[in-house]
């Protein structure tokens, strides 16, 4: 399959490309030398633009975009616990003025609509992995999410349709409640009354939900829903890797043949010589953070000098000539380095061994 031919020039760039995508819109695995070869003529877009075709490509797009998601409701919720705050000090600070609790409150709104919108697309991302999984009539991955949610589903069906209550009806404006007791007490409080009779159609569940509740605590409720959507996160990442583990395999090859060529560009390639600030081929082939962390540890000199030389030529592709720059720069390094002192292992006052 991979029999492309055409010389140089962007034409021929792009008749690898299509060369390469066909090979891994097939999830192929066989032709490892020759996908070596083209993988080495494809420049980063042609590469790029040949990945999408992998079958796996859409799925891992869509597992990265559901973490994405679930960071960002992350961060709302975040802010809906600062505006919180903001409201309460502004309730006890500002007693008549109420223009900072406004602000603190238009913030916690804010916040609230975001994370309603984000919960949508979550369930849509969600859908759309499961559709590529094939079980989008699969009793299986609904009884499994059941079981993730618990006996939580009243939040999640509220969260559900929080967003198009907001959209299509009214903003859901939180209040603050502050309680003395022991200690201070501060809710982040939404009227029940105002979404039940508010005119939406919400479900069953969501409405015995929001029922239930004296006063709604926003915080309470999307702190159960994030810790759930955690779970599914991680859920979907594995089942997508069950259901197309000959997939995943064939894109992680992917990835990994490309890997293997940018780790021996870099270390034939030094960029800063360009900017007169050349390079070792250690630092560009061994991540610096590494590199420290082997040099400032209780390994032997010549352990150090094995670790750091095995990782800089870790895909077994860097010429002879490579290596022995590495093992001089090591030896360099070594030279430079202070050693410790090593007083033993001492856990609480006690020996460990």
């Amino acid at each position: 399959m991979l029999s492309w031919n055409g010389g140089d020039g962007q034409l021929a760039e792009l008749g690898r490309a299509f060369a390469v995508a066909q090979y891994m819109a097939e999830n192929g695995v066989s032709e490892t030398k020759g996908f070596t070869f083209y993988t080495s003529r494809l420049s980063d877009e042609a590469w790029e633009f040949a990945l999408r075709f992998s079958p796996y490509s859409k799925v891992d797009n869509a597992l990265n975009n559901l973490e994405r998601v679930h960071s960002a409701m992350q961060e709302s919720c975040i802010g809906l616990n600062t505006a919180m705050a903001g409201m309460a000090a502004a309730m006890e600070l500002h007693d008549r003025d109420t223009s900072a609790y406004v602000r603190e409150q238009s913030k916690a709104t804010s916040n609230l609509l975001t994370f309603s919108a984000l919960y949508a697309s979550y369930i849509e991302v969600c859908y759309r992995i499961r559709d590529y999984c094939g079980l989008k009539k699969s009793q299986a991955y609904r009884r499994a999410i059941g079981r993730l949610i618990g006996e939580k589903s009243g939040e999640h069906d509220f969260a559900k349709g929080l967003r198009n209550f907001i959209l299509h009806y009214h903003l859901a404006e939180p209040s603050v409640t502050i309680t003395w007791g022991d200690e201070r007490t501060a809710k982040l409080l939404l009227n029940p009354n105002s979404l039940l009779y508010g005119g939406f159609d919400w479900t069953a569940n969501a409405r015995l939900y929001i029922q239930k509740q004296k006063e709604l605590d926003v915080i309470a409720t999307t702190s159960v829903v994030l810790r759930n959507v955690s779970r599914i996160v991680r859920f979907h990442r594995k089942m997508a890797e069950k259901q197309l583990r000959t997939s995943k395999l064939a894109f992680d090859t992917y990835r990994y043949e490309r890997s293997r060529y940018q780790h021996l560009a870099k270390s034939v390639t030094d960029m800063g010589a360009i900017f007169k600030r050349p390079t070792t081929i250690l630092s560009r082939t061994v991540d610096k953070k590494l590199i420290e962390q082997t040099l400032n540890s209780t390994l032997s000199e010549d352990d150090v000098r094995t670790v750091l030389t095995t990782l800089a030529d870790r895909f077994r592709n860097l010429s002879d000539d490579a290596k022995a720059a590495i093992s001089r720069e090591v030896d360099e390094l070594l030279k430079q380095n202070p050693r410790y002192p090593n007083g033993g292992a001492f856990l609480n006052g006690r020996k460990w061994t």
